[in-house]
């Protein structure tokens, strides 16, 4: 009995001792944490980047008393920059760390709003969709995480599809986003949304194969691409070279043809064929942009 007693006295006296030291643990880099705030509060963006990744460097992964403070810190800096690959990272360890402290899942779940952001930039800059991205497809399908969480993976996730106008994914993406969270939009902004997802499914875009073709007639394939001001430069300026050329071949002044009149109107013509093609491109773009606009602004207020 005595031995057991000893044994329990001893254990107790070790978890006093225990508690003790766990109360008085302090973090001895604090000093370069408070010093890389400072110099983030004064502007100095770049030496608080430096500092924030020597408090990081100085301890281990496990250790510190602003690790997660201090990845935020960083993401938010490195997000300034609009480096979102390094932001994203930095967000992710903040939410990781954050979740190996026991941290308010309020504050977890705002670092993770940030996160998808942060991810849905990196792939706009990136081109690639959004839902490619291992995490951010967790976010939108994985029960493990908030509705706040899902609903907003959903929602940047349709604007990234927007932004890369893959329509058809875009308005699935939508039909499974009013699904799940029927009162994310009004009645006004489904039926903007829905209008503007038909105007784009109806529109029947210029074809530049035929903008090229039509712009053999100097203007012809400006006109049909809807540039009016291209198509009246285009007729009056190649109008008047080929009428000219015109003229030298029927009188036979071919010297004065070959030497000065054919050169430009060969780059002339290469530069009619070029422009009208290109005219029709940004007018196709332009439409799609005023067709998806009223998308844009709804979802940006998501």
């Amino acid at each position: 009995m005595k031995k057991y007693t000893k044994a329990f006295i001893l254990s107790f006296f070790i978890l006093i001792l225990s508690s003790i030291y766990a109360a008085e643990k302090t973090d001895p880099y604090e000093q370069v944490f408070l010093y890389a705030r400072a110099l983030e509060q004064g502007g100095a963006a770049e030496q608080a980047q430096t500092e924030y990744k020597r408090y990081i460097f100085m301890q281990d992964y496990s250790e510190g008393l602003h690790q997660t403070e201090c990845f935020d810190c960083l993401a938010g800096l490195y997000a300034q920059d609009q480096s979102w690959d390094l932001a994203a990272d930095n967000i992710y360890r903040a939410i990781l760390s954050a979740t190996r402290e026991g941290l308010d899942n309020e504050y977890i779940d705002s670092l993770r709003l940030r996160h998808i952001y942060y991810l849905r930039m990196q792939c706009q800059t990136e081109k690639t969709p959004a839902c490619n991205n291992l995490l951010f497809f967790s976010y939108m399908n994985l029960p493990d995480f908030s509705q706040e969480v899902k609903k907003a993976a959903l929602c940047q996730d349709l604007k990234n599809a927007v932004e890369n106008y893959r329509w058809d994914y875009a308005r699935t993406q939508y039909n499974r986003t009013v699904a799940e969270f029927p009162g994310l939009f009004t009645q006004q902004e489904n039926e903007i949304i829905n209008r503007s997802f038909d105007n784009i499914q109806n529109y029947k875009p210029k074809k530049q194969m035929l903008a090229g073709y039509l712009s053999f007639f100097p203007g012809l394939g400006q006109l049909y691409a809807g540039d009016y001001l291209d198509s009246l430069n285009a007729f009056l300026l190649n109008g008047s070279i080929i009428t000219v050329s015109v003229y030298s071949i029927c009188t036979m002044d071919l010297w004065t043809f070959s030497l000065l009149e054919f050169p430009p109107l060969r780059q002339f013509m290469k530069g009619n064929i070029y422009n009208a093609q290109k005219d029709a491109y940004y007018h196709n773009l332009h439409k799609i942009d005023e067709y998806s606009e009223p998308i844009k602004n709804i979802l940006s207020s998501r």
